[in-house]
């Protein structure tokens, strides 16, 4: 076997030195990677904001562009209003004597004539009532004839003493009693006279009430309502309990006997604002549209408006009249009233999105020698995508479109023409 051979032994000051010169070229490595990586940061944010400066004076020291429009006048426009239809004539008919009903002559959906009886009512009090009193008007006739009688014998009397006073034949007193007795004849006649005409009104009154008896259709038209039956105890003047759908009772209360209503012609009320209302007259045409009902519109007219507004709406109210011979349309139907009506005074039309809402009001901001104004103004009418105005504008000014925060009084723009609102 070979002897094991024995490393030689190094420098004792050799691996220190090695491990320095291994940790410096580390600590190179590592600041040359630092310093690329803080190069590769900084130089790009650096340039970033050197472009943001520039960009920045840029944009301060240009001129920004605006769309703008001119005002144009507001035409006539279409106002349409929300209203329901009622019959041109509708009454409710009330009973106006008292009794049970005898016969019931129509229902719901009959047509009728004026005068057309629709019930009879039985009132035997009021017949027992009308025989009392004429037997009463004969009874002051008679008393009355009686009156009469004793009035021509005290005449005679009174005659007679007259004429034997003048040949001093009978004594003063007895013709101061004959004159007395012939007045107090007189007075009676004229008592008994009021008594026959007071039970003649009270034979009228009862003749009236027997004449209820019988109720009658106070003009042509439908029976809408019915609220009583055969045998229904009756009392003038009260209502009644329904015994049928009343579609005109929105209530759903007691009503009258019937109600009737003339449904060839309609009529429609509609509130105008005020703004319309000075140019709403009597004899205008209208339109009125059903929704889901009828294909085609119908024409109307206007036949009145009440001529002062509401103060609590500050609207005008205002009929319009609907020819309905056909009885396609019905009370009490949702519609939709178009009135072509210019609104009182001038008015200029301009972008929705022109207006300004903030704490300084209601603007607008114009262009005047390419420089920012702002205008007061005061809206009308909402068409949604434009808006008529009603005051501060002149029809002449250059409004901008869609005004910005950034926009401020006295900045320079540059104006660029947009499309016109309608």
């Amino acid at each position: 076997m070979r002897p094991t051979e024995v490393p030689a032994a190094q420098p004792t000051g050799e691996v220190p030195r090695l491990r320095t010169r291994t940790m410096a070229a580390i600590g190179i490595v590592l600041l040359a990677l630092l310093l690329i990586l803080l190069v590769a940061g900084v130089v790009p944010r650096v340039r970033d904001q050197q472009a943001l400066t520039a960009a920045a004076e840029n944009v301060r020291t240009s001129v920004p562009s605006v769309a703008v429009v001119q005002p144009v006048r507001a035409t006539e426009a279409l106002l349409t209003l929300a209203a329901t239809t009622q019959a041109i004539q509708d009454s409710i008919i009330y009973a106006r004597t008292s009794g049970y009903l005898k016969k019931r002559y129509v229902d719901i959906g009959d047509q009728v004539t004026a005068g057309t009886l629709l019930a009879e009512i039985e009132s035997p009090e009021i017949d027992a009532q009308l025989r009392q009193a004429r037997a009463s008007l004969v009874q002051a006739q008679k008393n009355l004839d009686l009156q009469k009688a004793s009035r021509d014998l005290a005449r005679l009397t009174m005659d007679r003493y007259l004429a034997a006073q003048k040949e001093n034949a009978v004594a003063a007193e007895a013709v101061d009693q004959s004159v007395s007795a012939f007045r107090t004849a007189e007075a009676s006649v004229a008592a008994a006279e009021a008594a026959v005409e007071s039970n003649r009104a009270t034979v009228q009154q009862f003749t009236d009430l027997t004449s209820f008896q019988r109720v009658l259709a106070p003009f042509s038209g439908t029976v809408i309502q019915r609220n009583v039956d055969v045998g229904a105890l009756i009392t003038a003047g009260s209502p009644t309990d329904n015994t049928a759908a009343a579609p005109t009772n929105l209530t759903g209360t007691a009503n009258g006997l019937f109600e009737v209503a003339q449904i060839d012609k309609l009529r429609v009320f509609v509130n105008v604002p005020q703004v319309f209302a000075p140019n709403v007259r009597a004899g205008m045409p209208a339109t009125v549209r059903v929704r889901g009902h009828l294909d085609q519109p119908i024409k109307a007219t206007v036949s009145r408006t009440s001529g002062s507004l509401d103060p609590a709406t500050r609207t005008l109210l205002t009929q319009v009249d609907i020819p309905n011979p056909s009885r396609q349309l019905l009370p009490g139907m949702f519609v939709y009233v178009d009135l072509e009506v210019e609104p009182a005074g001038t008015r200029w039309r301009i972008p929705a999105t022109a207006l300004i809402f903030d704490a300084h009001g209601t603007r607008v901001a114009t262009v005047s020698d390419n420089t920012i104004r702002f205008q007061h103004v005061e809206v009308g009418r909402d068409f949604g995508d434009v808006i008529d105005i009603q005051a501060g504008l002149h029809g002449n000014e250059t409004i901008v479109v869609q005004p910005t925060f950034a926009l401020e009084e006295g900045h320079r723009v540059k104006p660029v023409a947009a499309q016109r609102p309608r």
